[in-house]
């Protein structure tokens, strides 16, 4: 398959948008968890502390994980579902940094977590433009 030229202009404009969509929502959370850096930290308990990163690292998983199997489907749709499902963990792996530093006032570590899903956003918008023609393999 030669990739883009297979999709349907509104596939590329719908995946170019989520991109951006996901890059401005990971900058609110961002901006988010950085206003908390003034909060009085509140720590969780030591179960609780564990299971949220057990979430977040599956969350980070999730994102790597889709992104890799994006990079390695012949099909151009296969590979766009891959990408929208990549950029869903990213988002999430913002989310879960914004409510971790309103829920504990750890700011630093929210703002980790939204830096760790800008990363992996990026690197989807990476392998979306990485294919020769600006396009998806």
């Amino acid at each position: 398959m030669s990739g883009r030229a297979s999709l349907p202009q509104a596939t590329e404009r719908a995946l170019a948008k989520a991109g951006r969509s996901v890059l401005i929502v990971l900058g609110a959370c961002g901006l988010g968890a950085l206003a908390m850096t003034s909060a009085k930290p509140r720590p969780l308990p030591s179960a609780t502390d564990s299971l949220v990163t057990t979430v977040v690292l599956l969350l980070a998983l999730g994102a790597i994980a889709a992104r890799q199997i994006a990079a390695r489907q012949r099909e151009a749709r296969a590979q766009v579902r891959w990408l929208f499902a990549a950029y869903g963990f990213a988002a999430a792996l913002g989310i879960a940094g914004l409510l971790f530093a309103v829920g504990t006032g750890e700011a630093l570590r929210g703002i980790s977590y939204v830096l760790a899903g800008a990363i992996f956003a990026l690197a989807g918008m990476r392998l979306d433009r990485a294919a020769p023609g600006r396009g998806l393999r």
